[in-house]
């Protein structure tokens, strides 16, 4: 039987992430990727036609850019391994069908700016809360990149000063409940409202305060990035940083079962038979509803009722990948065109009356997210044409027929919306089209439900340290065996959020954390 120090199973971007700091530790590692290639949601692949490169998935790295993974290219993905990033600046505008909008600046007065034209009042609200959450960024990111501590314990902490009791009530609270208390407009308060919902959860959710409370200070201190390249480039320099310190990743090669001696998890077997040996760990880059068949449901009926008591996200994602022959131009202008995101808004209370409708399973069309990330990387498509990410919120099942039947047909919807937003933009201007509806993201992904490519919500209930579920960490019910990936603190999207779980895994195995860094 082959044998390795750790093996990871699964080669998404968080398993490869792990990898590559256990490697660096001196750990000979095995990644075990069950497709024919690693990324996970972090690809790049020419989906309609050559020469056009699309983000399948991921394409907005924001969070990322502030964990030290990035910030302080602690593996050489930047300086290594040709990880390169560009910033659009606006980073995001929200607009609104009128032409209203708000354009997100990394600078927070020029961002003001474009707010007072809608509302001065909440200009300088803006300003005030921005002010407010900047001044717990640093404690936030953070927390975002470290094991988390029980929350109990962060809870008590936070009660013990004025702005910590704030901040507390701010996490307990919903997003919108936190934007009401703040501005006065219900365009701005629409605004912002749409923007925190890429979480995937609705204004009215209760204890999503914190996304907030995180997304305002950060989109202005470090901005929205795109990979050059495409998302995919990230995953390249994770591969570069495994292999640079011995790591092995093997490609179709999917995991059947894990292995175990009394306590202890000692290797996997593969669906061809194989068995490889783990002799200090094993890291699953996996949704843990995945695990009860996978163990042999050896962790208990008390644990599994656990794992399956976790509460879904409130709605999924259609996607449109899009060749386009031109660059859209916006009729709000090109301060919108500007922006490297396009979010579309309509005013309270038609917002929350939207997302009400997607909890029945009523379709939408009218607040997709628009991407032409090809206006500033040139590499993703050829000169003159352009990539196009068309997104839309879409029920997790739908009141009527099925993707399969439908998802032509209600993505022509989201189309014939952005269309009505340009001043060019029709069927006309189309080379080639992908249209990935939840069912397509979750035949794509077994780790993803209806397409959630977050595994599952991202309330207060089931996030920090009661991410998956209370206190648990990274640590499995077997010795030596551990989780990694959106399951896990800090969730979803691309955040380098496996680094935290490294930390736990490293100290486990009796490895100080800050000499694995130093390591050149």
């Amino acid at each position: 039987m082959t044998q390795y120090d750790v093996v990871t199973v699964g080669g998404g971007y968080n398993g490869l992430t792990a990898a590559a700091y256990l490697a660096k530790a001196g750990l000979d590692v095995l990644v075990l990727e069950a497709k024919d290639y690693v990324g996970g949601g972090v690809i790049t692949r020419e989906a309609t036609l050559p020469g056009f490169h699309h983000d399948l998935h991921a394409i907005a790295h924001i969070f990322i850019q502030g964990n030290p993974l990035i910030r302080d290219d602690e593996l050489g993905l930047l300086s290594k391994h040709g990880l390169e990033y560009v910033f659009p600046d606006p980073s995001i505008a929200v607009t609104f069908p009128d032409g209203d909008y708000i354009a997100f600046y990394r600078d927070v007065n020029k961002t003001a700016e474009t707010i007072a034209r809608i509302s001065p009042r909440d200009a300088e609200n803006y300003l005030r809360f921005h002010e407010f959450a900047d001044r717990l960024l640093d404690m936030l990111m953070d927390g975002l990149f470290s094991p988390p501590p029980p929350l109990g314990a962060f809870f008590a902490q936070l009660d013990q000063s004025e702005v910590g009791q704030e901040m507390l009530r701010m996490l307990l609270m919903s997003y919108l409940d936190v934007i009401n208390e703040w501005f006065e407009s219900s365009k701005v308060r629409a605004a912002l409202a749409r923007w925190v919902s890429e979480i995937l959860a609705a204004p009215e959710e209760g204890g999503t305060g914190a996304f907030l409370l995180m997304m305002v200070p950060t989109i202005h201190r470090y901005g929205l990035g795109y990979a050059v390249g495409g998302s995919g480039s990230l995953t390249t320099a994770l591969v570069g940083a495994v292999q640079e310190w011995g790591g092995t990743i093997r490609t179709n090669a999917p995991v059947e079962q894990f292995l175990f001696t009394g306590d202890r998890v000692t290797g996997v077997v593969l669906a061809s038979g194989e068995r490889i040996e783990a002799r200090r760990a094993v890291v699953a880059d996996l949704n843990i509803k995945q695990l009860p068949a996978m163990v042999d449901h050896r962790f208990g009926a008390e644990w599994e009722r656990k794992v399956n008591r976790i509460k879904p996200v409130g709605f999924t994602l259609l996607t449109g990948h899009i060749a386009l022959s031109e660059a859209p131009v916006f009729k709000a202008g090109p301060e919108v065109g500007s922006a490297g995101f396009q979010e579309i808004a309509v005013p309270l209370p038609e917002l929350t009356q939207t997302f009400d409708g997607l909890k029945y399973g009523v379709p939408i069309s009218n607040i997709p997210s628009i991407a032409v990330a090809s206006a500033w990387d040139p590499t993703r498509a050829p000169s003159g044409r352009h990539t196009l990410y068309l997104l839309s919120y879409a029920p997790l099942r739908l009141a009527e027929g099925n993707w399969d039947e439908r998802k032509e047909e209600l993505f022509d919807r989201v189309f014939d919306t952005f269309c009505g937003l340009t001043t060019n933009m029709g069927p006309d201007k189309v080379l080639g089209r992908v249209i990935e509806s939840p069912a397509d993201g979750e035949r794509f992904n077994a780790s993803w439900p209806q397409g959630d490519p977050g595994h599952f919500g991202s309330q207060l209930f089931q996030f920090m340290g009661y991410r998956p579920m209370p206190n648990m960490g990274y640590r499995l019910p077997a010795e030596g065996f551990y989780l990694v990936g959106p399951s896990t603190h800090p969730g979803s999207g691309v955040t380098g959020g496996a680094r935290a779980a490294v930390q736990t895994i490293l100290d486990d195995l009796g490895f100080d954390f800050a000499e694995v860094l130093a390591r050149a």
